[in-house]
C-alpha cells in the first residue's frame, strides 16, 4: 500500500486522534474506577447494598418518573427551538431522537455523543440549522443549571456562611451569559465575522460563519428563548427530586427537600468535568461531602447516588432499544 504524503500526514493525525481517545477513555475508567474503589474502602459495603436493598418499589417507580419527565420536559424544550426554525417534526419523534441521545450520552463525555446524535437525526439536509437548535439548547441548559446553582450557593453563603463553591459557579454563570449573548449577538457576530472567515482549516471559518447565522435568528425570539429557560429550571428542579425521593425510599426522612435543590445543581456541575466514565466516582464523593452537612451517612448518600444513577440509566437503555430498530429516515 502506498501513500502520498498528505495521506500519511492525515493517517498519522487520525492515528494519533484514535490513540489520544482510547487513552481518554481508559484515563476515565480508571479514575471513576479509583474513585469508587477507594469509597467502598471508606465506607461500610454491607450498609450500602441493605440501603439499596430497603428502597421501597413505590418510591422507585416516583424516582423514575422524575427521570422520565426530566427527559419529557428536555424534549419540550427542545422541540420549542426546532418549531422555531420550522422543522416540523412531530413531538413523539423528537422524544424518540432524544431517547436515542440519552442512551448514547452514557458513552462520551459531557453529553457530547447525544449532541451529535440529535443533529443526526434532525437535521434533514439543514445541518447548520439542526446543530443551532442543539447548541441554543445546550447553551440554555447551562444557564438555568448555573442560575439555580448560583441561589444554592448564596443561600450557603447567606445561611452558613460557606464560600467553597461560590468562585466556580460565578465564574461558570459569568462564562455561559458572555457565551450566550456573544452566540446570540448580530452586532458582536458582525464584528468577528471577518476574523473567523480567515480560519482555512477544514473550511472551519466558513463553517463556524454560518453556523452563527443560523443561530443569531434565536437573538430577537425573547419568547422562545424565555421559555426555554423555564424549562431548564423546571429541568434542575425534577433533577433534584429524582434523588430526594431515592432517599424517601430508604425510609430517610430526616432530611427534607431544601438541601436536594441546593446541593444537586453543585453536583450537577462538578459531574460536568470530564474527569471519570459518566461521573461515577466523583458525583458519589460530592454526594458524601455535601449530605453529611444535613447528617446523612457516606454509606446512605452513596446509595443514593448510585440508585439515582441507575434510574436514569435504566430509562437510557429505552434509546438503545430505539436506535436499533429505527432508522434515521424512519424518523
Amino acid at each position: 500500500m502506498h501513500l502520498s504524503v498528505n495521506q500519511y500526514g492525515q493517517f498519522s493525525i487520525d492515528l494519533k486522534k484514535e490513540n489520544f481517545k482510547k487513552l481518554s477513555t481508559f484515563f476515565r475508567v480508571a479514575v471513576g474506577a479509583a474513585l469508587i474503589i477507594l469509597l467502598l474502602w471508606r465506607l461500610d459495603v454491607n450498609r450500602i447494598v441493605s440501603n439499596i436493598k430497603g428502597i421501597s418499589g413505590e418510591y422507585l417507580l416516583l424516582g423514575l418518573f422524575c427521570y422520565l419527565l426530566f427527559i419529557v420536559i428536555s424534549t419540550w424544550r427542545w422541540q420549542i427551538l426546532l418549531d422555531f426554525k420550522n422543522f416540523k417534526i412531530p413531538f413523539w419523534k423528537t422524544l424518540m431522537i432524544y431517547f436515542i441521545a440519552t442512551f448514547f450520552n452514557n458513552f462520551l463525555p459531557t453529553t457530547i455523543g447525544g449532541d451529535v446524535m440529535r443533529v443526526l437525526y434532525s437535521m434533514r439536509s439543514r445541518r447548520a440549522d439542526a446543530l443551532a437548535t442543539v447548541l441554543v439548547d445546550r447553551i440554555l441548559g447551562f444557564v438555568g443549571l448555573f442560575i439555580f446553582a448560583f441561589f444554592a450557593v448564596l443561600y450557603l453563603l447567606i445561611v452558613q456562611k460557606q464560600t467553597e463553591f461560590l468562585p466556580l459557579i460565578v465564574i461558570g454563570l459569568a462564562v455561559i451569559l458572555i457565551i450566550t449573548y456573544v452566540f446570540f449577538s448580530e452586532r458582536v457576530f458582525a464584528k468577528i465575522s471577518p476574523l473567523v472567515e480567515k480560519i482555512k482549516v477544514l473550511k472551519l471559518g466558513r463553517r463556524l460563519n454560518h453556523l452563527h447565522e443560523a443561530a443569531t435568528d434565536f437573538g430577537g425570539a425573547w419568547g422562545p428563548i424565555t421559555l426555554c429557560i423555564v424549562h431548564s429550571i423546571i429541568i434542575q428542579i425534577l433533577l433534584a427530586l429524582g434523588p430526594f425521593v431515592v432517599m424517601k425510599g430508604m425510609d430517610n426522612s430526616a432530611v427534607g427537600l431544601l438541601p436536594f435543590f441546593i446541593y444537586i445543581p453543585i453536583i450537577n456541575v462538578v459531574s460536568m468535568i470530564p474527569i471519570s466514565f459518566n461521573a461515577l466516582g466523583v458525583r458519589e464523593y460530592f454526594y458524601i461531602l455535601l449530605f453529611a452537612r444535613v447528617g446523612v451517612s457516606g454509606e446512605t448518600a452513596v446509595a443514593v447516588s448510585l440508585v439515582s444513577f441507575f434510574l436514569y440509566f435504566l430509562l437510557s437503555m429505552f434509546g438503545g432499544v430505539l436506535f436499533i430498530f429505527y432508522k434515521r429516515d424512519k424518523i
